[in-house]
């Protein structure tokens, strides 16, 4: 038996359906004359940027987890593009020769005059230095890994994707886009500030840094962490005493990082390198 009105309710509910149909069709509907979608666009943009890149940047974008953290890189590598070969990092080969090397031996003498003077102002304390040249896998590994990097690839990832988003970006030729995309990435401010380097370009893949920590009795007091800098360094003074001890002991160091801030984190700056 027929109920009265049900034949209106069951056409409304058709209609919504219809409705949340379309909506979603809708957002897959081509935002360019080719049939992009704007997944495939950013992926198309970050593409374009990247082949176009140096063949170590095109491997190592390849090993870092997700497209966020692939921008986030890229944007260094553009910025970095002019002095890319003499600031990426050493290979095993290098690596070794370095360590057979006289600058090998002279940044420890460096080190151990830092140390001398710190032990002796700061008695029942002493300094550790990590002794081994950072590899490049190590950093991919940190950088994918890293919070401040994650926060702040999730915060390009959206920028980007209201840059491709907007209607001259998507009626642009390719390599139009390609160039825009790659000024839009140079000009970007990553917000947090990432803690530490794209992998390839921490100057600790030279050893050209050096992070100091702060130890007793086999124990970690003061240690390389952002979240300890307030407590640890600065409340109770070692990023004073650290200071104090680098430039008394030696001439071959300058910092501490300032940005972002590392109180540990000294450039090694021998006379043969400042010159260059």
């Amino acid at each position: 038996m027929h109920r009265p009105g049900t034949g209106h309710i069951g056409e409304h509910r058709a209609a919504q359906a219809a409705v949340g149909l379309l909506a979603a069709v809708l957002c897959m509907i081509p935002l360019a004359a080719f049939g992009e979608t704007l997944e495939s666009l950013l992926e198309q943009s970050l593409a374009g940027v990247a082949q176009e890149q140096d063949p170590r940047v095109i491997e190592s974008l390849g090993r870092i987890d997700g497209t966020g953290r692939q921008l986030l890189a890229l944007r260094s590598y553009l910025r970095s593009r002019e002095h890319l070969s003499e600031r990426w990092s050493w290979t095993d080969q290098q690596i070794a020769a370095w360590k057979e090397s006289p600058e090998h031996a002279d940044l420890a003498v460096e080190i151990e005059r830092v140390k001398s003077v710190f032990v002796r102002e700061n008695p029942g304390y002493e300094l550790w230095v990590n002794p081994q040249v950072r590899s490049l896998d190590a950093q991919i590994a940190s950088w994918n890994a890293n919070d401040s990097v994650t926060a702040a690839s999730q915060e390009v990832l959206a920028r980007a994707i209201d840059y491709i988003g907007a209607a001259p970006y998507r009626a642009a030729p390719p390599e139009r886009r390609t160039a825009d995309f790659a000024r839009f990435l140079v000009s970007h401010v990553p917000t947090p500030t990432p803690t530490v380097a794209a992998p390839g370009l921490s100057p600790h893949g030279q050893m050209r840094a050096i992070d100091f920590q702060v130890h007793r009795d086999g124990r970690v007091v003061a240690g390389p962490k952002s979240a300890t800098i307030a407590a640890d360094w600065d409340a109770a003074g070692w990023s004073a005493r650290l200071d104090a001890a680098v430039r008394e002991g030696s001439t071959a160091f300058v910092g501490p990082l300032a940005s972002p801030r590392e109180p540990w984190h000294y450039t090694y700056a021998p006379a043969i390198v400042a010159a260059q």
